[in-house]
Parts: C-alpha cells; structure tokens; sequence
C-alpha cells in the first residue's frame, strides 16, 4: 500500500485530533514493523495511555461525554478512511462472521484444507487450556498463537457460570489438561480468576493452574501504571489500584505466552511443523496424482 509519509492528519496540525492520529499512526507502524499485526483499538489506548500519549476526553464513558477510548476509535478510523492504515490492521472483538469452504470435487476439497491438518505438538497429552479474562486478548491469542500451538482459547470477560459450564468445563472431564491464565492484577481480577477456578475444579476436578500473566513481578520488571479502578459491586464503592494486562502491550504477553508453552512442549515445535510440512505434500500427491 502506497503511504504519504509526510500526512497532515487532518485540519489543525496541532488539533487534539489530529495529535491523536498522528500518534495513533505512528503507534502502528510499529506494530507492522514487530509483525504484531493485527491489533485492537484497546491494545492501542492501552498503550498510548503508558507512554503518556496525546489521549483527551473523559476517562470514561459513564460521564456522558466523549471519553478517551472514543477519541481514539475516531482516530483509527479516520486514519483507515484516509488510506493511511489498512482496514484489517486493526479488529473488532465484538463482532465475527461465519464462511464456509468448499470445492468441486470432494478430492480437491481434501487437497485444498491439507495445508491446516496438524500433528499434535503435544505428543499424547492434550494442549493445554488458555483462559483470558479480556475478550479482547482472547482474540489476539486465537488469531496469533494458539493456532500454533493448537491451544483452546477462550475469555470469561468478567465472572460467569453458564458459559463455564456448557462450554469449559467438557474440556477439563476426565483429563489432565493443563490451563494457563492471563488476567488483570487488581481486585476484580483476582475475584474473576478465583471464581473461575472454583467452578471447574468442582466441576472438572484440578487441574495444573498457571497464571502466565499478569503477575506481580511483571508489574515490577517492565514498571507497568498502577491507576485506579472504582468497583461499584460495594456499598460504599470501593477505589483499588489495579493494572491491565494489555499495559503490558500485546507483543510483549504473547511473548510471555509462547516462553511458557515452549517450556511445556515434549518436543520444539519447528520439528513437528517440519513433519507436517512433509506429510501433507505426501498427502497431496495421493490424492491428486
């Protein structure tokens, strides 16, 4: 794609606005550069918000006014709109869309999906269980790296019982499936984590429990803002300090992530793939020679 390397961003070169896109943008090409494509609006304020970056408006969208996270989804678009940035650099957790494949022959159908048939990297045991409480992490592991590893990905996005029950908990039966845990280091998120945990386990039984992140000494190490967060499920409402995983930057707990799987593998992964590799072009020339 063609880039204007020198855009105005808009009216008002000095504008909140156009301050906003050009940080935006900038924000992005960095993604590109560290291949952490495709992204979210979230990860994006996120980030800007621990450099100090150019946010404006309210903190939050309760005040009826347009908060900062609006300021910036305005900023992406814009930049979208203009052709500065691709449309699909950054996604919309919130929404999805079913396709389906087929082919003219089933033969074909076969020869066409051999490029996704996998070996299990994770030998006779099942791959291990990834929970997020953030949607919008969850999504950026199911796109990224738990296809990879061919790791279940889901996200609780905040304490719930159903869901664990219909869709998590068939998961853990009857097996040794281990789970790694990624989540907020506040309150909330410890409370969302320990209720988590209590239904599977009555449910399913224990189960190896990791929590790759966010963690403590993480905080410390990459010295993440500490903010405040008002929990209003008190009387009176209580104010704690809290951190989000994505301060961290989406990058940096994916890295976390994989370190943790690779540390879990029997074997490293690059061999099965190359396996795989050579077992499908086995497998194409069967059924098309």
């Amino acid at each position: 794609m063609g880039r204007n390397l020198t855009p105005s961003y808009g009216v008002g070169r000095s504008s909140k606005a156009a301050e906003l896109r050009r940080a935006v943008h900038w924000l992005l090409l960095e993604h590109e550069a560290a291949g952490e494509l495709p992204t979210s609006n979230r990860f994006l304020f996120y980030e800007l918000r621990q450099r100090g970056g150019p946010l404006y408006g309210h903190a939050s969208r309760a005040s009826g006014h347009r908060s900062q996270d609006q300021n910036l989804s305005d900023a992406s678009t814009w930049l979208r709109n203009e052709g500065l940035a691709p449309w699909a650099w950054i996604v919309d957790e919130t929404r999805s869309l079913t396709a389906y494949l087929y082919a003219e022959t089933v033969a074909d159908y076969l020869a066409e999906s051999l490029d996704s048939a996998r070996i299990n990297c994770w030998g006779d045991e099942l791959p291990p269980l990834i929970i997020c409480e953030s949607r919008t992490f969850g999504g950026v592991l199911a796109r990224t790296l738990a296809p990879d590893y061919l790791c279940p990905v889901t996200a609780t996005n905040g304490q719930v019982g159903g869901f664990l029950h219909t869709n998590v908990v068939p998961l853990l039966t009857g097996n040794e499936r281990a789970v790694l845990y990624v989540g907020d280091l506040d309150l909330a998120g410890a409370d969302i984590e320990g209720n988590t945990r209590r239904v599977l386990v009555r449910e399913a039984g224990e189960h190896e429990w990791m929590r790759v992140a966010l963690t403590a000494e993480q905080v410390a190490q990459h010295e993440l803002p500490i903010i405040e967060k008002t929990d209003k499920r008190f009387r009176p409402v209580r104010v704690h300090a809290a951190v989000e995983v994505e301060a961290l930057g989406q990058g940096a707990v994916t890295g976390i992530i994989r370190d943790a799987l690779d540390s879990l593998l029997p074997e490293p992964l690059e061999d099965v793939q190359e396996r795989e590799d050579e077992q499908r072009e086995q497998a194409r020339a069967r059924l098309l020679g």
